[in-house]
């Protein structure tokens, strides 16, 4: 069965340091067939229980959600033909506007039909403590 061999986890950060997440799945089947693996920001959860928060500009296109974020302005997109695919997402000096949820998803076409697999993880950004240090 198709399954995830890795999926990122819940991690905590300083601001400034960087970020690994690591995603990795298996498909069933023959294995010369399409997989696609996506890398999205879905906000953080405190924006989830408000459904009213949507920024005005997203509301385009008759309420059709437009880019999630500008931290990634056109979702981390890795493609292969094979039965692995694997993709880590690397966030480079995090801030704390980067906290959120993180998700994974990949595209499965094994018989034809494209099936979409989830799995999300949650950044916390810590805000660099203590004073004196150089920017």
């Amino acid at each position: 069965a198709a399954l995830f061999t890795e999926t990122p986890h819940d991690m905590t950060a300083q601001a400034g340091q960087d970020v690994e997440m690591a995603c990795s799945f298996r498909g069933s089947g023959s294995p010369s067939y399409s997989l696609e693996i996506q890398w999205w920001y879905v906000r953080s959860h405190r924006d989830w229980t408000d459904k009213q928060t949507w920024p005005s500009d997203q509301r385009r296109g008759g309420g059709v959600p437009g880019p999630p974020d500008p931290r990634l302005p056109h979702p981390q997109v890795v493609k292969v033909v094979g039965s692995n695919i694997s993709h880590k997402l690397r966030l480079s000096r995090v801030k704390p506007a980067d906290e959120g949820t993180y998700e994974c998803r990949v595209i499965d076409s094994s018989d034809g039909k494209a099936r979409h697999h989830k799995v999300k993880a949650y950044l916390r950004v810590e805000a660099a403590g203590g004073a004196g240090h150089p920017q």
